[in-house]
C-alpha cells in the first residue's frame, strides 16, 4: 500500500439528499472531497498520463453519479462514490468526504460531513 495520493477538494454537485420531504423538494449543493491513493512512481517517472489515475474522468464520474443520485443519506452517496472511484486501475484505497453546504439543522453551523475510507 502507497502513501502517495491524488486528491480532489470541493466538487461542488447539485442534487437531491435528504430524508424530509422538505429536504428533497429541492436540489441542494454538496461538496465532495476525494483522497485516491495510488502508486504515483511510474506516472512521475514517466511523465505519462496512463500511468496514473485521470482526475478529470474521477471528477466527472462522481459529478454525473452524485447529480443522478437521491439517496436518504449522507452515508449512502459516499458509500456509492467509493465504490464508483475504486473501479479505476491503480486506485488502491479511496477516502469519500460529502457534505450537506447548508445542512438543514436548527443551529447555525457550516457544512456537516460524512468522511469514509474503503479499500
Amino acid at each position: 500500500m502507497t502513501g502517495d495520493r491524488i486528491t480532489i477538494s470541493d466538487l461542488r454537485v447539485s442534487t437531491r439528499v435528504g430524508v424530509t420531504d422538505e429536504e428533497r423538494s429541492e436540489p441542494q449543493t454538496v461538496l465532495v472531497d476525494l483522497e485516491l491513493f495510488v502508486d504515483l512512481h511510474a506516472a512521475g517517472t514517466s511523465d505519462d498520463l496512463r500511468d496514473t489515475v485521470d482526475y478529470d474522468r474521477v471528477a466527472t464520474g462522481v459529478a454525473e453519479l452524485v447529480r443522478s443520485s437521491e439517496t436518504n443519506l449522507l452515508e449512502a452517496l459516499a458509500e456509492s462514490i467509493a465504490r464508483h472511484v475504486c473501479t479505476f486501475t491503480r486506485v488502491e484505497r479511496v477516502t469519500v468526504g460529502v457534505a450537506k453546504a447548508s445542512p438543514p439543522v436548527e443551529e447555525d453551523v457550516g457544512p456537516i460531513a460524512v468522511r469514509i475510507t474503503r479499500p
